[in-house]
């Protein structure tokens, strides 16, 4: 099964409020944009109207991780800032 077929059996109980946001300041000065391409959910997008060129939509957002471990434009905490759903909401997978 692949990525996507694995991702279409995901639910998710979004949240009003965003458990990741990105920092576009940070973003200016990435010339790889590493989350363009890592990301599993395809959460981030480059549209050039944005400040440092993300847009970022949390909603269909696996929590992974993988946005905290490539971005890497300030080495103690770089563009991306994390924290968990508020209770109960967020992604479910299903495992049976």
């Amino acid at each position: 099964m692949g990525v996507q077929d694995s991702l279409e059996t995901v639910q998710w109980d979004v949240s009003e409020a965003a458990h990741i946001t990105v920092d576009n300041d940070y973003c200016v000065t990435c010339e790889d944009k590493p989350c363009l391409h890592l990301c599993p959910a395809e959460c981030f997008d480059y549209q050039a109207d944005q400040k440092g060129g993300i847009y970022f939509a949390y909603e269909p957002c696996v929590e992974c991780g993988a946005c905290m471990v490539f971005c890497g434009n300030d080495p103690e905490k770089g563009a991306v800032s994390w924290s968990k759903s508020e209770g109960g909401k967020g992604v479910e997978f299903d495992f049976g």
